[in-house]
């Protein structure tokens, strides 16, 4: 069949701009192949190389993954497509011979094989064809091979099955896949599966698919993050790879004319849907779930609460992210680094906050940033054998001109005092209630018609205001993930009198009165049991803590503070064991 024999789609140009304005970096550059021109449209030749072009990035990444794990982690991401391929009773996850399995376009290389027997010895590959493939694609989902990924990071993997499984073959896949999890948690590796029913994911029935997800209330942005960060592991690849970029707004029509006029062959590629209808709900419950886990984890959220933010302010046009690789990817850009999915995200926040001119929240966006790489660019030096995630970041600081000094004061965060964390904690604050005032604009204007329901805006308030605002006698919790350890070595206590009253007053390491006349306090309280349970709760002062008492001869001795610190150390011990409750928990209502 021709060109001519296809739809027509206009030529688009790099990441969505004209040929007279500035290309986002994303495509500045980059290593590029020859753009496939869609002014004809598209011919079987292009699809080929289109398909090519985004198995080279996934490659990469899946390159960059196993350079960041240990040989035996490395043997549990090579041996999963395997293990669903195949029941073995001497591999790991084995439930019966009958458990669904078998991957499409899959065998096992000279690798794979080798790390099998170094598990079972008398592992051989077998030779006979499989009748029927129930696993249709294995993906890896989020940070994973981006500059986001860090030794902590977990593997989200999505097990793409065969729709007409019945409901105990799908019960023993997912026993499968968990005994596969355990597995892998045995060898310091977290990995969850998340099993996907293609069709019916498409038509929007579907079961959480991420554990930092809020379940089901954002499929489409679910589905942009897929389309922007997963790895195909093995099995099928999307079909939308071969929707044009041009042709995003009608997905659903392509897609039938590519399968009619039989330019791909849909058994071969899973069809996930478009992303051309997005519900105006689907922001509010994206934002609504970010700005809870932002009271716990404000660093991890305020980026992501950035993008959905920016992403609003085109409802209901909006240029996902996704779009832009594709573009890309379409246009010939081949440098992996340059489409990295978490550098793309800080790329959109920086010309959204740049457009509005928030140079405090851009600051902000890129500490998040950069704390979230876990790279430390102040120790080390720099050079051709530094790590492509060094190289990267230290490019992006070079065009934010952060000093030498800034990056040591970021990178000696665990070492942060009280004054430094309150400080980035009450900025971090600051952003939260700017989000929510954005939010509650949001649904304010498209609210209605659009399931946003007001009730749920209010509940967050309150409770945003319950975790967030300081109020006298309330022990706040100052330190939301900023840094590991506020344990000071010494403070000093004063009593202080005033207007017929007296409060008390904390300072870090030994402070006098004197020196407290010209020292700024780091807390003030109405009682010392406030300011004790206030340290306490924080972790200011553990066991090896010393304490200075001023004025001396006031109406608490060292050995009074003592066994009151002890007293209420028992209390708050108490208090953490039955108040430790995860973010989805704070959805219910009170």
């Amino acid at each position: 069949m021709t060109r001519a024999a296809c739809c027509c789609a206009p030529r688009a140009t790099c990441c969505g701009t004209s040929p007279g304005n500035r290309a986002p970096s994303a495509c500045r550059g980059a290593d590029m192949a020859e753009a496939i021109d869609q002014r004809e449209g598209i011919g079987r030749k292009d699809l080929r190389i289109i398909r090519e072009r985004f198995l080279a990035l996934h490659k990469i990444r899946i390159e960059r993954i196993r350079g960041e794990l240990r040989h035996t982690q490395q043997i549990v991401i090579e041996l999963i497509p395997l293990l669903f391929h195949i029941n073995h009773p001497l591999l790991p996850g084995f439930i019966n011979s009958d458990t669904p399995a078998g991957l499409p376009d899959y065998a096992p290389d000279r690798d794979t094989i080798l790390a099998a027997k170094s598990l079972c010895r008398s592992f051989a590959p077998e030779r006979k064809a499989h009748r029927r493939f129930n696993i249709l694609g294995l993906y890896l989902m989020g940070s994973i091979g981006s500059i986001g990924h860090t030794s902590g990071s977990d593997f989200d993997i999505w097990l793409c099955h065969d729709p007409r499984l019945a409901p105990d073959e799908v019960e023993a896949l997912r026993q499968k896949a968990a005994r596969l999890e355990a597995w892998a948690a045995e060898l310091a590796l977290e990995v969850h599966f998340f099993l996907v029913n293609v069709e019916t994911f498409r038509t929007g029935k579907r079961d959480s698919l991420s554990h930092e997800s809020s379940g089901s209330s954002e499929p489409h942005l679910l589905l942009e993050e897929f389309y922007r960060t997963a790895v195909m592991l093995a099995g099928r690849p999307p079909l939308w790879w071969f929707i044009p970029p041009s042709e995003e707004e009608n997905y659903r029509a392509y897609a039938d004319m590519l399968i009619d006029k039989r330019f791909v062959d849909a058994s071969d590629y899973l069809d996930f849907g478009g992303l051309e209808a997005l519900p105006a709900g689907e922001f509010f419950g994206a934002a609504h779930w970010q700005l809870y886990k932002g009271i716990h984890s404000p660093y991890k959220s305020v980026l992501k609460l950035l993008l959905t933010e920016s992403y609003a302010q085109e409802f209901p046009s909006i240029r996902w992210i996704c779009q832009e690789i594709k573009q890309a990817v379409y246009d010939g850009t081949t440098e992996e680094t340059e489409l990295d999915p978490y550098v793309l995200m800080y790329r959109r926040v920086e010309r959204y906050l740049r457009r509005r001119e928030e140079t405090n929240r851009l600051d902000l966006a890129r500490r998040c940033f950069y704390f979230k790489t876990g790279q430390h660019l102040s120790r080390g030096g720099a050079g051709a054998s530094e790590r492509w995630q060094r190289q990267l970041l230290r490019k992006l600081v070079g065009e934010w001109d952060w000093s030498q000094a800034r990056l040591f004061g970021l990178d000696s965060r665990q070492q942060w005092s009280i004054n430094e964390v309150q400080e980035e904690r009450n900025l971090l604050v600051r952003e939260l209630t700017h989000s929510y005032r954005l939010l509650t604009d949001f649904a304010r204007t498209h609210g209605r018609g659009h399931r946003i329901d007001p009730t749920e805006l209010s509940l967050l308030g309150r409770k945003l205001y319950t975790a967030l605002e300081k109020r006298p006698g309330k022990i706040d919790h100052i330190n939301p993930g900023i840094t590991r350890d506020l344990s000071e070595r010494q403070i000093s206590l004063h009593r202080v009198r005033a207007g017929g009253g007296a409060h008390w007053q904390l300072y870090l390491g030994n402070i006098d009165e004197d020196e407290a006349e010209v020292t700024r306090a780091s807390k003030t309280t109405n009682s010392l049991v406030e300011m004790l349970a206030w340290c306490l709760i924080n972790g200011v002062i553990d066991q090896g803590t010393r304490f200075s008492l001023y004025p001396s001869g006031g109406p608490v001795t060292q050995e009074e503070l003592h066994a009151l610190t002890e007293i209420i150390r028992q209390q708050v011990a108490l208090h953490k064991a039955h108040a430790e409750v995860p973010p989805e928990q704070l959805l219910a209502q009170p």
